[in-house]
């Protein structure tokens, strides 16, 4: 190992790690102007003291989004290539990457193994879209997963896992000078159970206002499409080869419907994406910041729902905002529930605890302040990269 040891502005001892990243900016299509991976996995381990170079990631996904093997193959032997010029100039104590099945060459993985870098790769949303890594995963040294329950799914496909939770970035995520003129808001995408929730808090009379993909209609031109659509959607349910069949498409009906009906009933309430330092204002703007950790297994509606903690569980307490989310036990680990976050167990007691804290705001303020104590104390990225060189071996 080429790490040294250097002293931290508190005075402690560290050990400075060189590291090959391979990482995308975003990991969201909708939202090609984000930086929240760099702001989350890079500028942490920057900050940290870290000697990182940084390999853009963006054409493997282009790979893989249009399951093109030619530029997987240039994207592969461009990583290949850098990395081993680099690695002579000055060795590497770690690759670290953010890569799915279809981006990068298994070859390319297994050849810096043999050189003895240890490997690892970073996954998420593995508790319904583990087919993403499914293959890739075997021949990193190490795979890294943000869900708890999630590791058996990668022993079974020959992997190496360990927990590696989300967390949060102090320096991008903090209290915002902004007066809370938003009652209830929520960033994220349309899917899953999130449109019930939302119609539901707007028919009892709550303002909450959401901001992400799928709320609003894509274009101008969009009444047409829609009616083409619901009816393409109807038709498919009436056709369905298979009683299974039919429940999916009628599942996909009803979603439709459920934001065809927002929108009519409650337009003023749904907005378009915003970046991510409007996201991190709106924490502040906001009297509430909800949370869903609801999914549809491989976002298919006829399979499980399941449930899994991201990223906002982790960057609205610390960017002092009062965050409601679905109680689960995995959240329960990481903060003290209704003391340092809100927990809902259903759409009654969402709407119970939502009223009660927007008519009484010391109390909210309370918790936002313990939210985000413990969220600096324990879920920044500093301590996250600090436990996992420890597990892996790269710190005394």
């Amino acid at each position: 190992m080429t790490s040294r040891c250097i002293h931290t502005s508190s005075g402690r001892e560290a050990y400075r790690v060189r590291i090959f990243q391979v990482i995308e900016a975003s990991t969201n299509s909708a939202l090609p102007q984000s930086q929240i991976w760099l702001w989350n996995l890079y500028e942490p381990l920057v900050e940290m003291g870290h000697d990182v170079l940084l390999f853009p990631a963006e054409e493997g996904i282009q790979a893989w989004l249009t399951n093109n093997a030619a530029l997987r193959e240039r994207f592969s032997e461009r990583l290949w290539t850098t990395f081993k010029q680099e690695h002579q100039r000055a060795p590497f104590d770690l690759f670290f990457a953010y890569v799915r099945d279809g981006m990068v060459l298994p070859e390319v993985i297994d050849a810096i193994n043999q050189l003895g870098v240890p490997t690892c790769n970073f996954s998420c949303n593995n508790a319904h879209q583990f087919h993403l890594v499914q293959e890739i995963s075997r021949h990193f040294t190490y795979s890294l997963h943000s869900e708890r329950d999630c590791r058996e799914k990668f022993l079974q496909v020959g992997a190496r896992p360990i927990w590696f939770q989300m967390a949060a970035n102090p320096r991008r995520y903090a209290p915002q000078p902004v007066p809370r003129t938003v009652p209830v808001s929520f960033v994220g995408m349309n899917y899953a159970l999130r449109s019930e929730y939302i119609l539901y808090l707007l028919e009892q009379g709550v303002e909450v206002h959401v901001y992400g993909p799928g709320w609003l209609p894509a274009s101008s031109g969009w009444l047409p499409r829609r009616w083409m659509k619901r009816q393409l959607l109807l038709l498919r349910a009436l056709l369905a080869p298979s009683v299974e069949r039919q429940v999916e498409r009628s599942a996909d009906l009803w979603r439709y419907e459920l934001t065809r009906l927002l929108f009519h009933r409650y337009r003023r309430y749904l907005h378009p994406p915003i970046d991510d330092q409007a996201m991190v204002r709106l924490y502040s703007a906001s009297q509430i910041s909800l949370g869903f950790l609801e999914v549809f297994e491989g976002h298919n509606p006829r399979r499980a729902v399941v449930q899994h903690l991201h990223l906002r569980e982790f960057e609205a307490p610390m960017a002092g905002a009062l965050y409601c989310t679905n109680y689960s036990d995995e959240l329960a680990e990481h903060f003290e529930p209704d003391r340092e976050v809100l927990v809902f167990r259903n759409r009654y007691e969402l709407l119970d605890k939502v009223r009660y804290y927007l008519t009484h705001p010391e109390e909210a303020e309370a918790i936002r302040q313990r939210g985000r104590a413990r969220a600096l104390r324990d879920h920044t990225w500093q301590v996250r990269f600090q436990h996992l060189f420890r597990q892996i071996g790269l710190a005394a």
